[in-house]
């Protein structure tokens, strides 16, 4: 919200564990009642059934693939300059987990319809994981889609360049590096709030601040703050 994203209406709960979120799914109307949108993520979009036994196609795509399906069902311009921040954000809080079913749209009708507010990011990087029991712990390093199409990509995080080309030259955006510094300045005044809740343990801070270390590099605050470029 800091960073001009639309997310849900949230909060954590007076003891640190629960995060609670208002669906956003439902609207109030001026008159009091309730409104029920639809609601269709990506992959259900892309004809993907995703069951449990098939639970692996979410990740399967890139988000290249998703601007053009985006573009393809005509929703207005604004919709992707929406799109390219929720990526630029995933990418520079190090979020390993926005695959296709954390992605989707809010409708009226087929002639109504609008990017979903960005929603389950984590940043995953600071977390470990085993393949199986037993085995070595392993860092989440890497994105949950490639950025672009084409087999010789990969997972990898991507440059700031190749973020701000991204934002250019496949979701239109004029302007790539100014959502990057208000998302980087939103992460900043983040890190800063939490050093005063006591909610948050230091350990969990501290190894927040650290993964979050390259994402806010993406956008140069420095040079921003001092007027050039």
């Amino acid at each position: 919200m800091r960073a001009g994203i639309a997310t849900p209406e949230f909060a954590l709960s007076n003891d640190g564990q629960l995060l609670v979120l208002d669906r956003f799914d439902f609207v109030e109307r001026e008159d009091g009642s309730i409104e029920r949108l639809g609601f269709e993520d990506i992959a259900a979009l892309a004809g993907l059934r995703v069951r449990d036994t098939l639970s692996d196609r979410k990740y399967q795509g890139s988000y290249q693939a998703i601007a053009e399906l985006l573009k393809q069902l005509q929703l207005p311009c604004e919709n992707l300059q929406r799109f390219f921040e929720q990526v630029a954000f995933s990418v520079m809080v190090r979020n390993g987990d926005a695959h296709l079913k954390n992605f989707g749209l809010l409708y009226r009708s087929a002639a109504d319809a609008w990017l979903a507010p960005m929603y389950d990011v984590v940043t995953t990087s600071i977390y470990r994981y085993t393949r199986y029991e037993g085995g070595p712990e392993l860092e989440d390093k890497t994105m949950a889609l490639k950025l672009l199409r084409g087999r010789r990509q990969t997972r990898a995080y991507p440059t700031s360049d190749e973020l701000m080309a991204f934002g250019r030259s496949i979701c239109s955006v004029a302007k790539p590096e100014t959502a990057m510094q208000n998302i980087a300045q939103a992460m900043t005044e983040t890190l800063q709030q939490a050093k005063r809740d006591e909610r948050i343990p230091s350990a969990l801070r501290s190894a927040m601040s650290t993964a979050w270390e390259a994402g806010m590099a993406y956008a140069n605050l420095d040079r921003m703050r001092c007027g050039v470029g």
